[in-house]
């Protein structure tokens, strides 16, 4: 009962959802634990070494059992809060508030007027400027504080991208710290990082809405034009299907979910979503690029490579693959 009680204050004291969002996020298999691999695939920061990560594990298991549980994860990160408990408190209730204005805003949009479409997709995009303003500083803070924890102990080899992903005994990779700091970097944008929580899924989340009410692909009706060659960029629409075995799909859709996570932050991807027809085992990704050498690019990748690998044996047969390219113009259209 006093280890329920206990649980039960830690995880629903103010600010604490974040943290069991991140538990969901590093609890790969989501066995409601997080083993060591899974710890290091997640927290693996480019700073920390093997053993300073051992030692930071076994800390926060408490309980000595080789496993990290929400009540654990939670505990720990309370004791260290300090002056950031109002923040993550102020950023728990604008996810809730952030996801009703969300999805009121969907609820209503097709049916407004354009004038009123225009004010909605303005005041969307200010939020997104104001929340990325705050981003900004706290990626540069962040970043300088690497640095200088490296350059203090340079003697400590840290954990990089190439141990996350090559040699992480299970193969999958988790969109930890040091795999977000590698696509922010790759895509030469702020967007794609996730150290912020819940604040930049949010960002992420009012960005691909914008994105959907203003970029949308334009195949509304038939249109007879007439273009400049080589003035109308050609995008290449590429699909691939997938078809598990039964008994695979949960193996096969965590593979895929890293490969996503990954190539949505490579430059040159301008979408990458996935379709699952219902009551079958078929799996369908939609990608879209903004020229075929991007996508060639992408095939010659580590995520790539390690999506083929990895679910070679749990297809019924190999992929299929369809492309083909459409007016650059088509992709973005005014609503």
């Amino acid at each position: 009962m006093a280890d329920t009680a206990e649980k039960s204050e830690a995880e629903t004291e103010k600010g604490m959802t974040i943290f069991l969002d991140v538990f969901r996020r590093a609890d790969k298999n989501d066995d409601g634990f997080i083993s060591w691999d899974e710890f290091v695939s997640y927290f693996a920061d480019g700073v920390m070494g093997k053993e300073e990560l051992q030692t930071l594990f076994d800390e926060i298991d408490s309980h000595n059992t080789n496993n990290i549980d929400t009540n654990e994860l939670c505990t720990y990160f309370t004791q260290h809060l300090g002056e950031f408990k109002e923040i993550f408190g102020l950023l728990e209730e604008m996810n809730k508030k952030m996801t009703n204005v969300l999805y009121g805003t969907a609820k209503v949009y097709q049916e407004s007027n354009r004038t009123n479409k225009f004010v909605k997709r303005f005041l969307m995009r200010e939020i997104l400027n104001q929340m990325s303003a705050l981003q900004r500083p706290i990626e540069a803070a962040s970043d300088t504080l690497d640095t200088q924890a490296r350059e203090e102990r340079a003697d400590i080899k840290p954990l990089e991208l190439e141990d996350v992903i090559k040699k992480s005994p299970s193969g999958n990779i988790v969109p930890g710290r040091v795999v977000r700091r590698a696509k922010r970097q790759i895509s030469g944008i702020s967007t794609g990082s996730d150290a912020g929580g819940l604040a930049n899924t949010q960002i992420d989340r009012l960005a691909h809405l914008i994105d959907r009410l203003e970029n949308k692909v334009n195949l509304d009706g038939f249109r007879d034009e007439e273009v400049i060659a080589g003035e109308d960029d050609l995008v290449l629409l590429v699909q691939r299907e997938f078809a598990v075995k039964e008994g695979s799909v949960d193996d096969f859709q965590s593979h895929l979910r890293a490969y996503v996570d990954l190539t949505q932050g490579f430059k040159g991807c301008l979408n990458a979503s996935v379709r699952k027809l219902l009551d079958s085992h078929c799996f369908t990704i939609y990608e879209i690029w903004s020229s075929e050498e991007k996508y060639v690019q992408n095939c010659d990748s580590e995520a790539t490579k390690v999506l083929v690998q990895k679910t070679a044996e749990l297809l019924e047969k190999p992929e299929t693959v369809h492309s083909m390219k459409i007016p650059g113009s088509w992709w973005k259209r005014e609503v």
